[in-house]
């Protein structure tokens, strides 16, 4: 009906605009329209033959009957006719509200992912001559001028102090070479590079400037491809979330293999089963009644970067009490 209309009208489908086809659409809804109303005149006009042969007369679906019985074709093919048209309709619909739905969450998420390449830019370029520069230039000059009077420094109890600044700002540096790497991803195209590494060697390296190091035992791991600063810091997560959500009176986090391909995060804390940890993996999505801060968004950026690796990561409950999060390699 769509080809004849526009046959009459001396357009084709394929030459119409869209926007043009819309309008042909609506006049076409209104031609069946008034299509129904000349029905309900013929309804009324089919009173008399109903009577005559005998019908139980009642509406449309009693003008239906008495077609049924003078023609038995037209009939059906006229139920045929409302009931594609009366779909058409209604699955255009669908798909015109989805559509719109999907162009703006569409719009919505394009400029979100601008202000996430706009952060991403700041992190990689503008953070790193503070971090990796700057600050470390600093702590050198005061060192070496400390160096000159080591009586001040000990007046002063400078030592412990200078410590913590040289130890937190390796620490950042960790962080930060962790979060350049994760913000690379967001450029189109973008592939995580690894290098093979001994991961209880690197692990070991990561958490050394950390204030919870001696919570966690880390055994003999294997040598496998991955990329050191986003590697530790999904471990990292895992490790501070098996110490955060945690009540036992002695906390302790182990990590070891489970066999060449597995290695195993196991934690003595209140436990996650596969079903939790698959609902806390989600963006922002948190446990009900949870007392601990929190964004929501860790365990998510920490199963995203095991899995541009390749790995996989799974959860189960210790019948002791913890949780062991299992992470494939191959």
């Amino acid at each position: 009906m769509e080809t004849l209309t526009l046959h009459v009208l001396g357009r084709t489908l394929v030459g119409l605009p869209f926007r043009h086809k819309i309008l042909v659409t609506a006049s076409l809804f209104m031609l069946m329209l008034q299509a129904f109303y000349l029905f309900h005149f013929l309804v009324d006009f089919s009173q008399p033959i109903a009577n005559r042969y005998g019908i139980q007369y009642g509406g449309l679906p009693g003008f239906l009957d008495v077609l049924l019985v003078l023609d038995p074709n037209l009939a059906l093919s006229i139920c045929t006719v409302f009931y594609v048209w009366t779909l058409w309709v209604v699955v255009f619909g669908y798909v015109k509200s989805s559509e719109s739905k999907i162009r703006l969450a569409l719009e919505d998420s394009n400029r979100k992912n601008a202000y996430l390449e706009h952060a991403a830019k700041i992190l990689r370029h503008d953070m790193h001559s503070g971090v990796n520069v700057y600050i470390p230039r600093g702590v050198n000059s005061l060192e070496r001028r400390l160096e000159k009077d080591p009586h001040c420094v000990e007046k002063l109890k400078l030592d412990a102090p200078m410590r913590m600044i040289k130890e937190g700002l390796i620490h950042t540096q960790k962080v930060y070479a962790g979060v350049t790497e994760f913000t690379n991803l967001v450029r189109p195209g973008s592939q995580i590079h690894k290098v093979s590494c001994d991961l209880r060697e690197i692990l070991v390296d990561y958490l050394d400037t950390t204030s919870y190091k001696n919570d966690v035992l880390i055994a003999k791991l294997v040598t496998a491809e991955v990329n050191p600063p986003l590697f530790c810091t999904a471990i990292d997560n895992l490790i501070r979330n098996g110490l955060k959500y945690n009540d036992s009176a002695l906390k302790m986090v182990t990590i070891s293999m489970l066999d060449e391909d597995h290695i195993a995060v196991t934690d003595n804390g209140r436990g996650m089963t596969q079903e939790e940890f698959l609902e806390n993996s989600r963006p922002y999505s948190r446990s009900q009644n949870q007392r601990e801060k929190g964004t929501g968004l860790g365990l998510n950026i920490c199963v995203a970067i095991l899995k541009e690796h390749g790995f996989t990561v799974s959860s189960s409950k210790r019948p002791e009490g913890g949780t062991v999060i299992r992470i494939g390699l191959k």
